[in-house]
Order: structure tokens, then sequence, then C-alpha cells
């Protein structure tokens, strides 16, 4: 995560934010570093249960792993692929649907 600066200093910073300027307009690059250690470590955990929406503790993994696999892909890349679009999509819509699933 990006380390807080003086204000004052104007390189490469945002006006408005304590951010530098290039993870303002690269929002979901950004977001992306920091979900997927996230999301790696909550598959790891030894959780208490599951998603109701899968039918077991294997099935929720994957659907977590499949999240992990979308962040990975947009961590760095501008462009992408119609199969890692694909990947994309799919890891994001099930990151949007289980938001709240994402506890143990």
């Amino acid at each position: 995560m990006a380390k807080l600066r003086n204000k004052d200093s104007t390189e490469n910073w945002s006006h408005k934010n304590d951010y530098p300027i290039e993870e303002v307009w690269n929002t979901y690059h950004t977001l992306a570093r920091l979900i997927v250690p996230r999301l790696q470590a909550f598959k790891a955990l030894e959780k208490h249960g599951y998603c109701p929406d899968f039918k077991g503790m294997r099935e929720w993994n994957c659907a977590i792993q499949k999240m992990i696999d979308a962040f990975e892909l947009m961590k760095y890349a501008n462009t992408y692929s119609e199969d890692e679009k694909r990947t994309i999509e799919q890891g994001l819509d099930l990151f949007r649907k289980h938001f709240f699933n994402l506890w143990d």
C-alpha cells in the first residue's frame, strides 16, 4: 500500500489525495494487488463454514480461487485475451455475488 507523503509535494501525487496519482489513475490495478493476498489468505484459512450457495468447502474454495485468478490477471495488465476476459468476468461475478460471504 502506498506510504502517505507530505501533501505539499506534488510530484506524482494527486493534488486532492494522499496517494500517488498512478494509483488513482489505475485504481483497479491497485485494488487487485490488495485483494489477491487477502483472498489467498482467506482461502488457506481453516474456515468454520462455507457460503450456502455451494455444496461444500471444496466447491467454495474453487470459487475463491476463480476470484483470485481474476484479480491476478488484473494486477498489471491492460489488455487481455478472450480467455482472460472470460476468467476475469467469471471471477468478478463471483466476487460481487459472494462479497458478503468472505468472512469466517
